[in-house]
């Protein structure tokens, strides 16, 4: 029995698919977030000192 390259895949994949995408998102934001306050540019995200205070 053969398999074939573009067989309809099962029912599962419409689940793990983008929920395995779905955290890639989120670790990628977090680790972005980290790296952007570890820079210094993250102050739209809310890592920054709040200076509008002072204005």
């Amino acid at each position: 029995m053969e398999t074939e390259l573009l067989a309809t895949p099962p029912a599962t994949h419409v689940v793990y698919i983008p929920f395995v995408i779905l955290i890639g998102v989120v670790i990628g934001f977090v680790i972005g977030r980290k790296a952007g306050l570890k820079e210094g540019k993250a102050e739209y995200l809310g890592g920054g000192d709040d200076d509008d205070d002072l204005l």
